[in-house]
Order: C-alpha cells, then structure tokens, then sequence
C-alpha cells in the first residue's frame, strides 16, 4: 500500500514523464486525458503561482536550468525527483514542465 508522499511521488513522476516524453499537441489540448493526469494551461500556471498555490518545478537538469528557466522554478531533474521529494511543499499544487 502506498503512503500519501509515495502516492505523491509517483504522481509527480509520472506527470514529469508525461510532460517531457508524451504527445504534446495532443495532450495540451485535453484538460485530462487517458492517463487520469490533470493538464493546465499557462493562464492557469500563472494565476496559480501568483495565488501561492502552485510549486513551478523544472525537470530538464541543471544545464537546461542554466541555460534557462521559467523565473521561481525549482531545479529537480526527473530522476531525482523521488530522492529530492521532501524539498517540495506537501500544501501546494506541484506543476512541472521539460521544455
């Protein structure tokens, strides 16, 4: 049986990997789609993270973050996400994104 941050782990990888390696266009365009994984679009990210809601979080790696990187993301690649987990707030919506 998995805990609440196992649950919330495994959420967020997933999504990751979705983000990163899915069908993009098609994605983008359904509020949810067969995976059962909530998409946003980027009115709602901001108005999220400009209401405290929401945790912007870059998955790329540290040298695509430094290359560049939406302001106030944080820089947790995609597998250290389970590691790095507890860095994240347990209150707030973890939104992350590849490109």
């Amino acid at each position: 049986m998995f805990s609440k941050i196992s649950f919330a782990i495994i959420a967020v990888v997933a999504l990751s990997f979705i983000l990163c390696y899915g069908a993009h266009d098609a994605v983008a365009k359904s509020p949810q789609a067969g995976d059962g994984v909530r998409r946003v679009t980027p009115e709602e990210v901001r108005d999220l993270l400009k209401a405290g809601k929401a945790v912007l979080v870059d998955v790329r790696g540290t040298a695509a973050y430094k290359a560049g990187h939406i302001k106030g993301a944080l820089d947790i690649a995609v597998g250290d996400i389970a590691q790095r987990a507890g860095e994240l707030p347990k209150n707030k919506l973890i939104l992350t994104y590849c490109s």
